[in-house]
């Protein structure tokens, strides 16, 4: 069976990939050039499945080739914010699966990309060094690493045990890169019960079940979280197929999530908005009899078309706590479009992703302090904006919460402060009576050290983007300058007069100076290199200045 397995699988990516990939590097025709066509096919094939994105898109994103450092497609999905790296092995019989070796060169490879060596890569990769920096830059951007191969087994354990400390490495201070697997079972499966386009049929079971029969059928209840679990194991992304939104990472509010499934999930139904079906037709079976305790319904096409968020928590969630995951409900309603038109799915999907979400910097407004300092500004004509608004400009008079909290957090001195910026600013306004918040926003803080500690913060970024944009500075050098920004800020905040910001007679304009900044900066980027060189020499970048123990000993060592 495996070989006739390994021929369907050949025949389907074949036909979706051949004549679309660039195979001039691969020499004259023969066994060759048809190995490598395959394993380039069959790493596009991967990111189709995985992505949903056109073959034809797909099909360009082919890095296999000389100097490839192991990493044999690279594909930026932009509605996902995601990048698909891959590493793909076509086995011919079927049998075995990659070699440690080879699994060490790719997480190698993944590495050195993530740390932007782009010279160790070919001109393949360098074509799209311009967008791939941009994205590794992006502290949006998610990851998905991909070993697919024809052969039956199952990873070895110490590629296995590779791979997962690749992932706590990446992951440790949020859930940004997830690790795929794909084996030729997993490949067999995607042709017969996930192929792009095919309908996803489910049997949905609801406890406390409702029914809407006008203007269209729906229903609506409770359904078991581990229900979800699974469908996310089977499914994946192509759930969302007709989501406005796709996956957006570890967020505060799916942290928010994942903390409630770990030590509350009997209140997860609670505290959740639940999840938005639509199916092509709905049909009540017989099971659980006439009564509204518990029904079971069979759907057919369904589409998440709100809650992807919560659908993909409690997936990933499962992964390591399935026990807890048993103990979750959630609410859910699944509508029929079997007898609407056309425009009823579209409408249904656009209004149901309207909804204004409630961010935490939206409770500092309730903040007695911040009325304080947007008070005193006021007076001396500065607009601070701490209100969340699009309206909002950012001027040689005006400045918004972001920037009060970057400035604060990066002036204070306390790598748990700027280290926390750094991996997820929401954190700091999390509670606006407790700390970190109040380590920031308190009645020692007078508006002028604000606005000066904001107009010092102005500078410091203007210096480091001078820095990095010029060509003095390239690949895990120039990682270090962006990724390690927060913490060059803290440095050069420690080399000024901060004693003298809240002082109304401090003449900060003939004191903080552009060129004095700019020199500052430099230095305190030297000092950086130089410790992170000797203490992390082999460390992925944007990682580590995410990683609070680490930040703390280069900080303590460099400031």
């Amino acid at each position: 069976m495996s070989i006739i397995h390994v021929n369907q699988i050949k025949n389907h990516v074949l036909r979706l990939f051949d004549g679309k990939i660039d195979m001039h590097d691969a020499g004259k025709l023969g066994n060759d050039f048809d190995n490598q066509l395959l394993t380039r096919s069959l790493a596009a094939y991967a990111i189709h499945y995985l992505s949903g994105a056109d073959p034809l898109y797909v099909a360009k994103s082919i890095t296999d080739g000389g100097d490839d450092n192991g990493i044999d497609a690279i594909f930026y999905h932009e509605p996902e914010r995601r990048l698909y790296i891959v590493q793909s092995k076509w086995i011919h019989d079927g049998s075995g699966e990659p070699s440690n070796g080879d699994m060490k060169k790719f997480i190698g490879g993944v590495k050195d990309l993530f740390n932007m060596r782009f010279e160790r890569f070919n001109k393949k990769v360098n074509a799209n060094k311009t967008l791939l920096t941009q994205v590794l830059n992006d502290p949006q951007s998610t990851y998905n690493v991909i070993i697919v191969y024809t052969g039956i087994n199952t990873l070895a354990t110490p590629s296995q045990r590779d791979l997962d400390d690749l992932r706590e490495e990446m992951n440790d201070a949020s859930e940004v890169l997830i690790i795929t697997a794909l084996n030729q079972s997993s490949l067999h499966a995607s042709l017969t019960a996930r192929l792009a386009g095919e309908p996803i049929n489910v049997d949905l079971g609801l406890k406390s079940w409702g029914k809407v029969e006008t203007p269209h059928l729906a229903f609506y209840g409770q359904v078991a979280a581990p229900v979800i679990a699974d469908w996310w194991s089977r499914y994946g992304d192509r759930l969302f197929a007709r989501n406005l939104r796709s996956l957006l990472g570890d967020t505060d509010v799916n942290t928010e999530m994942r903390l409630t499934l770990q030590d509350c999930p009997e209140n997860f139904w609670y505290f959740n908005n639940g999840i938005t079906i639509i199916a092509s037709k709905i049909t009540k079976t017989m099971a659980g009899g006439g009564g509204t305790d518990f029904g079971t319904f069979h759907c057919e096409n369904i589409s998440v078309v709100n809650g992807a968020q919560t659908v993909s928590t409690i997936g990933r969630h499962n992964l390591k706590s399935s026990e807890k995951i048993a103990q979750a409900l959630l609410p859910l309603r699944v509508i029929s479009l079997e007898k609407a038109d056309t425009q009823l799915e579209t409408s249904i999907t656009k209004t149901n992703n309207r909804q204004n979400r409630i961010d935490n910097r939206d409770f500092v407004t309730l903040d007695p302090e911040q009325s304080r300092l947007r008070a005193e500004l006021g007076v001396e004509e500065i607009m601070y904006h701490v209100i969340r608004s699009e309206a909002v400009a950012r001027t040689d008079k005006s400045f918004d919460l972001v920037e009060s909290t970057t400035a604060l957090a990066c002036s204070s001195g306390k790598p748990n402060l700027f280290v926390q910026l750094k991996r997820e600013i929401g954190k700091l306004w999390e509670d606006i009576v407790r700390t970190p918040y109040k380590e920031l926003f308190n009645p020692s803080v007078n508006s002028f050290f604000l606005w000066r500690a904001v107009q010092t913060q102005r500078l410091i970024d203007k210096g480091i983007d001078q820095m990095s944009s010029s060509d003095e500075l390239t690949g895990r050098d120039l990682s270090v300058a962006v990724h390690g920004n927060r913490m060059i800020s803290a440095v050069v905040f420690q080399a000024l007069p901060l004693q003298s910001f809240g002082s109304p007679s401090f003449d900060f304009d003939d004191s903080i100076t552009q060129p004095q900044i700019l020199e500052l900066v430099r230095e305190a980027y030297t000092r950086l290199k130089a410790a992170l060189d000797e203490s992390y020499p082999n460390a992925i970048i944007p990682t580590l200045f995410k990683n609070m123990s680490k930040c703390n000993g280069l900080y303590t060592k460099i400031k």
